[in-house]
């Protein structure tokens, strides 16, 4: 088989969709399967240097700067990516970031639709965007492909009723996991001075979006420092851009730990690297991970990898992803919040179940796994679709 991959949101930084592309690349060539990547102009040397060990592979950059929304972007998918795919003899194109505009079809095409976030919580998509980009482009892509994948059932669910996707049209393919880096004592040691780490510390990764509840935790994790004497620090991981919705969501952040006193045991650790995640994943007391929507979630499974218990919301797809294996929480309820973060921190034995619970859960999310299901959909896509074209012939 000969599928092109669409890669052009990678802009430097891998990130979980980029690190989706590049596991599932790796290892369907590694099978025998067939690539072809398409890129960024702009960042051909990067992918090359990322794939410079692949077999069965080929790298083709698109004359673009970025994946944004655009009509320079609508055209690529309508028929500058349709015309490679016929020219390298493609069977199939996958679009892996939640909108693509095949309007001129000549091959069978997949999207992955990761989660519908801006149905719910606008955050720093301006109203115009949302209302009148956004939303009719999502519609539109999900119509124009002839499936759709996403990565949990809750995300299923929600792309049917929010954007109105017939339920037969979509598949659920769940994300698989990074390897975590080794364990290396002095970063760990590197971290401790940087963040002032002289007790345990909670951790919370993310960012402060608004539906990442990083409001609710600051009170959660006040209640837990003034009611019980809870000594270690509360560390969030995330970069802090100057965008203007980023510097809003920090005064409200800052607003808040001021509010509750808790200007020395707070840290906004900026952005971490996967290595520096990793070793504060090795060193915490437990992730508390509140957030109000999540597609998926993949911090917790990450969590639960490295044997670190997990705290996390009752609420959309975390109670799919995290099982019975996380302590869930209602994340609108400081209260509960703070309960659980005082029973994890005392309950030794609690401590030790989700330390063996969850590494066993997250061993069944590989993207060896994810792959296979990619590739038996793939087929059945090209299948469906040949099938239609002949019945087509045949009535016209």
């Amino acid at each position: 088989m000969k599928i092109v991959y669409d890669f052009r949101k990678y802009d430097g930084v891998i990130g979980g969709v980029e690190q989706g592309v590049i596991q599932i690349v790796k290892y369907l060539t590694s099978i025998g399967q067939h690539v072809i990547i398409l890129c960024k102009i702009n960042r051909i040397e990067d992918v090359n240097n990322i794939f410079s060990k692949n077999h069965n592979l080929k790298i083709i950059p698109l004359n673009v700067t970025t994946h944004s929304l655009s009509l320079k972007n609508v055209k690529l998918d309508s028929t500058t990516i349709q015309d490679i795919a016929v020219s390298e003899n493609a069977d199939i194109i996958h679009f892996f970031y939640n909108m693509s505009f095949p309007f001129f079809s000549k091959v069978p095409s997949l999207l992955t639709v990761h989660d519908v976030i801006p149905f719910t919580f606008r955050e720093a998509m301006g109203f115009f965007s949302n209302k009148f980009l956004y939303k009719p482009g999502i519609r539109m892509a999900c119509r124009l492909n002839d499936i759709i994948a996403t990565v949990s059932d809750f995300s299923k669910q929600d792309i049917v009723n929010k954007v109105g996707v017939p339920v037969d049209k979509i598949r659920v393919i769940p994300n698989g996991l990074r390897e975590p880096n080794p364990a290396d004592k002095s970063l760990e040691q590197e971290l401790k001075i940087r963040f002032e780490l002289e007790d345990s510390f909670i951790l919370n990764v993310g960012g402060i979006h608004e539906r990442k509840n990083i409001i609710r935790l600051i009170h959660a994790y006040s209640r837990l420092v003034k009611l019980h004497d809870y000594s270690g620090k509360l560390l969030i991981t995330g970069a802090v851009s100057g965008a203007p919705y980023q510097k809003k969501m920090k005064r409200i952040c800052d607003a808040a730990i001021l509010e509750t006193s808790m200007e020395k045991k707070i840290v906004f650790t900026g952005f971490v690297s996967e290595n520096e995640l990793d070793s504060l994943f090795r060193m915490a007391e437990f992730l508390i991970y509140p957030s109000l929507y999540e597609g998926f979630g993949i911090p917790i499974l990450e969590a639960m990898k490295l044997s670190l218990p997990v705290i996390t919301s009752n609420v959309t797809a975390m109670p799919e992803v995290a099982s019975d294996v996380a302590y869930l929480v209602d994340p609108y309820s400081i209260e509960e919040m703070t309960t659980a973060m005082f029973t994890l921190l005392h309950d030794e034995n609690l401590q030790k179940e989700m330390k063996q619970n969850g590494v066993k859960r997250a061993q069944s999310y590989t993207w060896q796994n994810a792959s296979e299901m990619y590739l038996r959909l793939y087929q059945e896509v090209i299948k469906e679709k040949a099938k239609m074209e002949k019945v087509k012939g045949l009535v016209s």
